[in-house]
This record gives C-alpha cells, structure tokens and sequence, in this order.
C-alpha cells in the first residue's frame, strides 16, 4: 500500500499553521515524521489522524466532557515484514 507523504510545509498548509509550528510537534512526538536527508517527512494519515484526536479532544473539553480514548491502530499485515 502507497502511502501520500507530505513535507513540513505540505503538513502545515493542511493543517492551517505556521511550519514551525508542525517542527514542534514533531519534536515533542505529537506528529510523527521521519528525518529524511535534512527534511523532514510525514504520513498525510498522519497529520490527518493528529487533527481528527484534536478536533475530538478539544469539542469534549467544550462540551465538559472527558477526554476521548484513543483507539489502537491495527498494524497491518505489510509493516510487520
């Protein structure tokens, strides 16, 4: 299976922040991402799960609730070798 990555500019264009912004969150294991060369890459399912656990997260704060429990992602067959 192919997976779309993105660069640290593609990451933050889709996530409407400042590109440092996404160097943070890769910094402190928020978003995970690969260094590649001196660039960064990252899975677009990536960014889109880290936004999908924020939007989550931030709408049961508002609403007074607790936190969402994480799902487990099931490893697929062609990861484990």
């Amino acid at each position: 299976m192919i997976h779309e990555t993105l660069n640290v500019q593609g990451a933050a264009d889709l996530m409407q922040v400042h590109p440092e912004t996404v160097k943070e969150l890769i910094a402190s294991c928020a978003l995970p991402a690969a260094r590649v060369g001196r660039a960064y890459v990252l899975l677009r399912r990536d960014v889109m799960g880290h936004i999908e656990r924020e939007v989550a997260n931030q709408t049961a704060r508002r609403l007074g609730r607790p936190k969402p429990k994480r799902a487990h992602r099931r490893t697929s067959p062609e990861l484990l070798g």
